[in-house]
């Protein structure tokens, strides 16, 4: 490469970059004006205990109340992951529903473990569970626990396996049986979320639950909706990642988190003397799928520009699909858009994809070649309408169906 002028550039930035100067922080807090500051977030904002935590819990209770779901005495299913957005869920449940509490929440949680950590082995896997049981029993709260692989392997015995809590050292085997162990590492994460929704979904029907709390924070929203993207799931991020998937007529899946950091939530657990729990996690390369990739790309970006996910999280608030979509793929549930004139990436591509594999008669004319592609491309999208994009991509690699 040409390196005439370099060092004129060098000395161009240095004059034009300012180096990050370290921040000067208020010692009083920015809320009330008294007390000493002990909690900085996003780099600038000071706040004491106090109005910390006092702002915390008004941010997850806003969160809930400006959409107006959940009405009194509603059945809620909350699905609990190990670590502190599961533990702060907890607290925030546990607190809201006190008697004293202001705007006491009015609903009733009920709390689903789903056994999915494979690279535990089974000693591990009956700590953690017991673990959980603990935790969750320390918050009073009803906990139900349920096995991945035994779900995907047959739904139907949905009864059953919420009551057996049984743990197995076949349940590898019971995946492959269900995904393509030849399948790529983003299609088996694609297709684990789907059937893990499933799962939530058929949970909260058995226990009447017309609400789902996951405990999605947002960095786990920013990486989704950029997958989501990559993915070809463009049309389903209003759902995927908003603060309500209503894709299903009965339960709606809510994210009450999605506005908070870890950091935040960190903080918040440690002000109320809450030990999260841990487990032993499995090293992922970055750059072996793509949801993977968009995870370290948001964190690598946020860390040097904290409007990151803020920014990401107000794009996808501001896309939305029409209301009236009444086609919906058998898969996902997702809405699949309306075809208009003009063909769609999607129906370019698979038109592409079907003139590069079609074997060319040239003993007939070109306009009759063309005639002929044309009725096949109509007849397999005929077969594919009930199938978005992203899902069809991902069909092969589900053994069962």
């Amino acid at each position: 490469m040409c390196s005439v002028g370099d060092d004129d550039y060098d000395n161009q930035a240095e004059k034009t970059m300012r180096k990050e100067s370290g921040i000067k922080l208020s010692e009083t807090c920015n809320k009330c004006r008294v007390e000493k500051s002990c909690v900085v977030l996003r780099g600038k904002d000071a706040y004491c205990k106090n109005c910390f935590l006092i702002g915390t819990i008004h941010k997850f209770k806003a969160s809930l109340g400006k959409y107006r779901l959940i009405q009194t005495n509603d059945r809620v299913l909350v699905w609990y992951k190990v670590g502190h957005p599961s533990t702060s869920l907890l607290h925030f449940l546990r607190s809201g529903l006190d008697l004293m509490a202001h705007k006491r929440l009015r609903f009733q949680p009920l709390i689903l473990f789903i056994d999915d950590q494979y690279h535990l082995n089974v000693d591990e896997r009956k700590l953690l569970l017991e673990q959980v049981k603990k935790e969750v029993s320390s918050f009073d709260f009803e906990l139900h626990c349920i096995s991945f692989a035994d779900y995907i392997t047959d739904p139907k015995k949905l009864p059953e396996l919420v009551t057996t809590n049984i743990i197995s050292e076949d349940d590898k085997e019971k995946l492959d049986y269900v995904i393509n162990k030849k399948a790529s590492k983003t299609n088996k994460n694609d297709i684990k979320r789907l059937l893990r929704r499933q799962l939530l979904i058929d949970v909260a029907k058995y226990y009447k639950c017309k609400f789902v709390f996951t405990p999605e924070i947002s960095v786990d929203i920013a990486s989704d909706l950029l997958s989501n993207v990559s993915l070809g799931r463009g049309s389903h991020i209003s759902i995927d990642t908003g603060f309500c998937d209503d894709r299903d007529t009965e339960v709606k899946i809510l994210k009450p988190l999605r506005l908070f950091d870890m950091k935040e939530l960190a903080f918040y657990n440690n002000h109320n003397n809450l030990e999260p729990l841990s487990v032993r996690q499995i090293e992922v390369n970055p750059y072996s799928s793509v949801q993977d990739l968009m995870t370290k790309f948001v964190t690598d970006l946020q860390v040097n520009y904290p409007a990151t996910v803020t920014t990401i999280l107000k794009t996808g608030d501001k896309l939305s699909l029409n209301k009236h979509i009444d086609v919906h793929c058998r898969l996902c549930k997702g809405p699949i858009p309306e075809i208009g004139d003009q063909l769609t990436s999607q129906q370019s591509t698979n038109f592409s994809h079907l003139v590069s594999n079609e074997f060319l008669d040239y003993g007939i004319t070109r306009q009759e070649r063309f005639q002929n592609i044309s009725d096949k491309f109509d007849q397999n999208s005929d077969v594919n309408d009930s199938i978005c994009y992203s899902c069809s991509s991902i069909c092969n690699d589900i053994c069962v169906k």
